[in-house]
């Protein structure tokens, strides 16, 4: 069993609580009194040190529940890109892609319900579906970012949609840096588990690097311009193992053999195929920032600034697959001879070998306009102008070779990763026996266009009261769809695997041993079908494509007492959102609703370093566009079909924070609870059917649906701190700690009319991070383990057996660094050095094999310098 039992989680959180605790006790007591600077010297704060100050201070001033990550000295954040920046951070998880973070999860929210702007202006998405709302932040580099905020909490003057929270990608300035100044670094890398190529140009090993810099300086007369350029490139090559159960698909059988569907067998849980992966997969980024600024007067700015990054996946997928049963990728056998707790035959079998070769390559670019004018010491005047693009293009060609249905096998259960070993294994195991089964080419894209305006007036009618109000206008255009065909062979055409055997893997060992003993050599398999091409024939094809539109108007009022001790700030935020799209050649839906969203914000300074902290407020979730109005697309990877939903309502959401925190000598204890009562919340449902579509026979149907509510409960605790008051040499110690534990509910509604009831998916109930460091003039060592508990991925509604699980994760990294001088560092990093992966888990009590991702440990090697 790969999970762990709830009372082993808790354990385990309770003993880091503990642990925690005890160290807070211990530094706390040693640190009230603060560590002075000898004989007047001033004490120079740099690297992990000064990040983590900046990051304070971030947070101190801010009149939000704030938390950031912070450049330093020589303008690096701790990690490559932007998502696993943020999972650093205190209540944020990551969904992981590829063996990087990508997704951030927020608080217990699904990522297309965050807001991501970068310098406050909103950013496009270049995802399709469900997810078209979600900004993928692995494609924004972590070098092109003066600072990273999270944003918790709404006011009235901040845009609705983002119940999890505001994710603001801030980036440099030349008035905030030293003038002129140049940081950059480069670094070459070793992938664990890097191989010999197999992606889409070639077997040509990719040597993993990445490059980048940022510069900038002021100039003209009094120095009143800016001008600030970034750059960024990386590039690396992975093979992933992996293993599943496709469709979580178990079964059971009766005493006497018969299959009657899981739950309602016997109690022998029986998974009814075997699928290999080896995944190729060569990641590619490149990255640009530019920003000029002009400040005339002291009460004028000006800036125009913009950002391009581009996003590429080049991939091959090798498949080996065997299916219990006759037919289809729901396959199941009728019967099972030979029972055992751990074991039985089928006499009724087939092999599948196929291959994916895929590119994606996604694009977004942001410009933005700015101006600020003070007009008196009473007003003041912004705006914002924003256009920001996303592009998706996925063009994917797939392959495929199976057996006749007469190979039967013996299945064993007795390890986590099943096995299979064939009754006839001579004829499974060869080539001859997997005949041609079709060809397919399939072309996805989708693009997303917003436009914003926004502005604000800010009106200080006295030392003590602030009005402030303002609005925004967006206009959003998604369009997405896909271009398919399927090509077959002609009648007595014979085509086998034993015509494009490719066998470099066959000594390759998988989970448990696994082996895949052949692939279709991709370049042999181009070949012959280009040479052959009057001996197949277009047996299917099929176009889709959807457009969509969506309108935000919204207005707020906000007003800001301040006393000696703190403020409140609240107010009232209107926002009508209409929306209207559909098929390319079919009637168009549309729909609108309007929402009002109080707000309100309080600090207290109960000393100079112990603030409390509360707010309430009101937010929205606004549907993905392309659920309410694209129609249906068709995943021939998986043979699943995905619906739309034009009745789908926004999720509503009451939040209430509260929290304290306590400024201890160079650093931060800090605890917070928060709640969510949401409406209308939206889930996939996912059920099990036969649908036939172009002759292709599908077996999953999903689409978005509301449910009936869900809570969120939540504990966050963040402990950071420079031991400064250690005596020499331990003063240069670091150690940190933040924690988020949650507690959630969700009720489903079911065909019959009940509910159900489950926790938040996509959610760990457990988060916490760890962090340690120590650094001196000449060396600088750290190290930082991220925990994300097991959480609901995929709900299956009408029966719990089938819902998909995600185990929980430890990830363990850690950087060394030397300084040559005070600009020039030689820097050594080792990411995910705990060798974990990704494991799904499903079946009766979460306790089986879904899917298992071995991802291996990355190294790097490079210099960090400035200038």
């Amino acid at each position: 069993m790969r999970s762990p039992s709830f009372s082993g989680s808790f354990l385990k959180s309770l003993l880091v609580s503990t642990i925690s605790v005890g160290t807070l006790t211990t530094s706390l007591a040693m640190a009230q009194e603060e560590v002075e600077a000898v004989d007047g010297d001033t004490i120079v704060v740099t690297g992990q040190a000064l990040s983590l100050k900046r990051s304070l201070d971030v947070k101190r001033d801010a009149e939000n529940i704030v938390d950031a990550s912070v450049q330093d000295d020589i303008g690096r954040l701790p990690d490559l890109n932007t998502a696993a920046v943020i999972r650093r951070i205190s209540g944020v998880a990551v969904q992981n892609d590829q063996a990087e973070a990508r997704f951030p999860v927020i608080r217990g929210l699904n990522p297309t319900y965050n807001r991501t702007t970068i310098d406050g202006g909103i950013v496009s998405s270049p995802e399709r579906g469900g997810a078209g709302r979600s900004v993928p932040l692995d494609v924004i580099p972590a070098s092109l970012l003066s600072r990273l905020e999270v944003v918790k909490s709404v006011t009235p003057e901040m845009d609705a949609n983002a119940i999890g929270g505001t994710i603001n990608v801030i980036t440099r300035s030349a008035f905030n840096e030293d003038s002129p100044f140049f940081y950059g670094s480069a670094f070459v890398g070793w992938h664990e588990q890097s191989g010999d190529g197999g992606t889409l140009d070639g077997d040509e090993r990719k040597q993993p690097w990445r490059l980048n810099f940022a510069t900038g300086k002021r100039f003209g007369a009094d120095e009143q311009f800016g001008l600030v350029l970034g750059f960024d490139y990386s590039i690396r090559n992975f093979e992933i193992p992996q293993i599943e159960v496709d469709d979580a698909d178990y079964t059971e059988f009766d005493d006497a053999g018969n299959n009657v569907g899981i739950g309602n067998g016997n109690g022998i849980i029986v998974p009814t195929n075997n699928r290999l992966f080896f995944y190729n997969n060569t990641r590619e980024r490149i990255g640009g920032t530019a920003k000029l600024e002009w400040q005339p007067t002291e009460a004028l700015d000006f800036a125009l600034s913009g950002l391009y990054t581009k996003f590429n996946d080049d991939e091959r997928r090798d498949e080996f697959t065997y299916e219990l049963g006759t037919s289809g990728a729901s396959s199941q056998p009728d019967t099972i001879t030979d029972q055992t707790p751990v074991s039985g035959v089928t006499e009724d079998g087939y092999g599948f070998v196929g291959i994916g070769r895929f590119t994606l390559n996604r694009e977004i670019s942001n410009i933005q306009s700015t101006v600020e004018w003070r007009a008196s010491d009473m007003t003041t005047f912004d705006g914002r102008l924003t256009y920001s693009t996303a592009s998706l293009e996925n063009p994917e060609s797939t392959e495929g070779f199976r057996t006749d249905n007469s190979f039967g096998a013996r299945y064993d259960t007795s390890d986590f990763f099943n096995r299979y070993s064939p009754l006839d294994p001579q004829g499974f195991y060869d080539p001859e026996s997997y005949a041609f089964t079709n060809r397919g080419e399939l072309d996805r894209f989708a693009e997303d266009e917003i436009f914003e305006a926004a502005g604000n007036a800010k009106f200080d009618l006295s030392e003590a009261f602030t009005v402030k109000t303002g609005g925004v206008f967006r206009d959003r255009q998604k369009e997405e769809g896909f271009d398919f065909a399927r090509f077959v062979a002609n009648d007595g055409f014979s085509y086998t695997l034993a015509d494009v055997v490719d066998r470099t893997l066959a000594d390759t060992e998988f989970q448990g041993n696994q082996q895949f003993t052949f692939r279709i050599d991709s370049e042999g398999a181009n070949d012959f079908f280009r040479t052959n091409n009057g001996s197949f024939t277009q047996s299917a094809s099929s176009t889709s494509g959807s457009t969509a539109e969506e309108q935000v108007y919204a207005g707020y009022l906000q007003g800001t007492y301040r006393f000696p001790q703190g403020f409140v700030t609240g107010g009232l935020r209107y926002e009508r959102t209409e929306w209207e799209g559909g098929p390319a050649g079919a009637d168009t839906v549309s729909g609108e609703y309007d929402n009002w969203l109080p707000s309100v914000v309080a600090k207290y300074n109960i000393s100079d370093d112990i603030v409390l902290r509360a707010a309430a407020s009101q937010a929205i979730g606004r549907p993905d566009i392309s659920t309410l109005t694209r129609g249906q697309s068709l995943n021939l990877t998986d043979l699943s079909v995905s619906r739309s939903n034009p009745d789908l309502q926004p999720r509503k959401s009451t939040n209430f924070d509260v929290s304290a925190e306590w400024y201890i000598p160079d650093g931060i204890l800090a605890v917070g609870v928060f709640a969510k009562d949401i409406e209308d919340e939206i889930f996939t449902r996912t059920s099990q059917t036969s649908l036939t579509i172009d002759g292709q026979l599908f077996d999953t149907v999903t689409q978005p649906e509301n449910a009936s509510s869900a809570e969120i409960l939540g504990f966050e605790a963040q402990y950071s701190q420079v031991l400064s008051f250690l005596p020499a040499p331990w003063d240069g110690l670091g150690v940190g700690a933040n924690m988020t534990i949650l507690d959630t509910d969700f009720e489903i509604p079911l065909a019959d009319g009940s509910t159900r009831s489950t926790g938040l998916f996509q959610q760990p109930d457990t988060i916490y991070n760890l962090v340690a460091f120590y650094e001196n003039d000449h060396f600088e060592v750290r190290g930082s383990y991220n925990w994300t508990g097991e959480f609901l991925d995929t709900i299956n509604a009408e029966n719990p057996n089938l819902d998909e699980y995600w185990d929980d994760r430890g990830q363990f990294d850690m950087q060394v660094r030397v300084n040559i001088s005070e600009k020039l560092s030689l820097v050594a990093e080792g990411v995910n050095l705990t060798d974990e992966g990704r494991t799904e888990l499903t079946g009766p009590g979460a306790r089986f094999l879904q899917e298992d991702a071995r991802f291996g440990r990355t190294f790097w090697l490079g210099a960090n310098f400035a200038m």
